[in-house]
């Protein structure tokens, strides 16, 4: 997926003011401080591509999990994730965990956050144990339970379209980990209709797209796969 470019620190900061606002945590749930979150200019669909700005050591932003956020639709911040890499204390924070893990059950790059393999798989594996439906959906798709981790990922979902102010980038998110769950677990007229959620909050989002279409096709429609 293409990201919007990024502007100079310097209007970062002048136009913070207006911009997207971030309610950042740790690898321990805390607000770092001196960690900022830096936007560049909007997309065709009015996301924002993201990096830190500020932070002492080497921070690594995890959530967004593409690095790429909305403004919500009300006054609320974006969540938003942001460690230092290779922070043990991280892997005993679930919903650092499933931010982690996010990209690798998506079957994409993930980001390089300098743990142990063995570690890390442990860490994710024990999401399933989480009585989060977010973390526990991540958990199970990590092991390739897809009829759970649909029920708990549509549940995730519905939370989050609930939300008094909906925050794009985590419903975003959440429709694209339930309709890989539906998909997997070869409910594809469902997964397209998931993923057309995601579209709906980024409707150039190429993942979605493809995404969506692939269901379709499976599902016995091509001929809806180009709409």
């Amino acid at each position: 997926m293409k990201l919007a470019g990024f502007f100079p620190i310097a209007a970062l900061l002048v136009s913070g003011a207006d911009g997207p606002h971030f309610d950042i945590t740790d690898a321990r749930g805390k607000k770092p401080a001196g960690v900022s979150i830096g936007a560049g200019g909007p997309d065709a669909d009015g996301w924002f591509s993201l990096k830190v700005v500020t932070g002492k050591g080497d921070p690594v932003l995890l959530w967004p999990f593409d690095g790429a956020a909305k403004m919500p639709d009300g006054s609320e911040p974006i969540p938003a994730i942001v460690i230092q890499r290779g922070d043990v204390k991280a892997l005993a924070n679930r919903r650092v965990v499933a931010a982690i893990a996010t990209p690798f059950v998506l079957g994409l790059r993930p980001v390089e956050s300098g743990f142990d393999g063995a570690a890390l798989k442990e860490a994710i594996s024990g999401l399933v144990q989480s009585g989060d439906p977010f973390e526990k959906g991540v958990g199970l798709l990590y092991a390739a339970k897809q009829a759970e981790a649909a029920e708990e990922l549509g549940r995730a979902l519905k939370e989050r379209q609930r939300q008094l102010t909906r925050v794009p980038s985590e419903i975003y998110a959440v429709a694209i980990l339930y309709g890989q769950a539906l998909s997997r677990n070869k409910k594809f007229d469902e997964a397209a209709v998931a993923f057309l959620a995601a579209l709906k909050q980024r409707p150039s989002d190429r993942l979605a797209r493809d995404l969506r279409s692939d269901a379709l096709v499976r599902a016995g429609k091509p001929e809806a796969a180009g709409h």
